[in-house]
């Protein structure tokens, strides 16, 4: 297995520090023209570089595709960044796809919803690695998700990478609003590509509560109705 690059100890002081910078860096980006991919790239670059948040990724549902690529990646082999494919509800990154809601990993080894699939487990340090994912949203829609590993510090907690996490995601979803208003907003699997078991996996993720599967899916309750009837009538003949 890979080796961990070393990080210094700090004081909570000090890592208030390190974050302040990274947001210091990012904002003046935040109202540039033109595509977001230079605030991504630098979002991703500069978590890695003043937090150990080490190999981020954004993960993007385009329009017309009905399954989550990674878009942009910091630390990924262009191999790692190809093998990057989800569909909604797999794995640790389809879950948050599909909910809409944050997933904290504290040991992959111990998750057997981590797949591993862009970055083989061998190619990761020896010591316990934790994987952090959270949905970027665009006008309450999840069109993406942000996610990198972390190796464990006896001096930072996971919920301050949490925390902060958040906000960049946050600020993700703002630049990728203010540079595609449509098609983005849209949901985020086109409704004709929503095969029953897609329905059905996120109707359980909700609790099987349809009025928050159709949200998740940028359906009204009506329509998501309507989709699971007709898929459960094709499937019964």
């Amino acid at each position: 297995m890979a080796t961990s690059s070393p990080f210094p100890p700090r004081t909570g002081a000090q890592w208030r520090t390190q974050e302040l910078q990274l947001l210091g860096l990012l904002v003046p980006l935040l109202g540039d023209a033109g595509t977001p991919d230079p605030l991504l790239r630098a979002m991703l670059a500069k978590m890695d570089a003043l937090l150990g948040l080490e190999r981020g990724r954004i993960v993007l549902v385009m329009p017309g595709d009905t399954q989550a690529r990674i878009h942009l990646a910091h630390g990924l082999t262009d191999a790692e960044i190809a093998r990057g494919v989800y569909a909604l509800g797999e794995g640790v990154t389809g879950l948050v796809l599909a909910s809409g809601q944050a997933v904290l990993v504290q040991d992959i080894d111990a998750e057997p919803r981590f797949l591993a699939r862009s970055v083989a487990r061998d190619h990761l340090p020896d010591e316990g690695q934790a994987f952090l994912a959270l949905p970027i949203q665009v006008e309450a829609r999840t069109v993406g998700v942000l996610s990198c590993h972390r190796s464990r510090l006896p001096d930072r907690t996971l919920d301050d990478d949490l925390d902060l996490l958040r906000l960049l995601a946050a600020l993700a979803g703002q630049r990728l609003r203010l540079r595609v208003p449509r098609p983005l907003v849209r949901p985020y699997l086109p409704a004709h590509s929503h095969t029953l078991q897609e329905l059905e996996r996120v109707l359980a993720l909700h609790g099987n509560r349809q009025a928050r599967a159709a949200e998740a899916l940028g359906l009204t309750l009506r329509q998501f109705g309507y989709r699971l009837r007709k898929a459960r009538a094709e499937r019964d003949g």
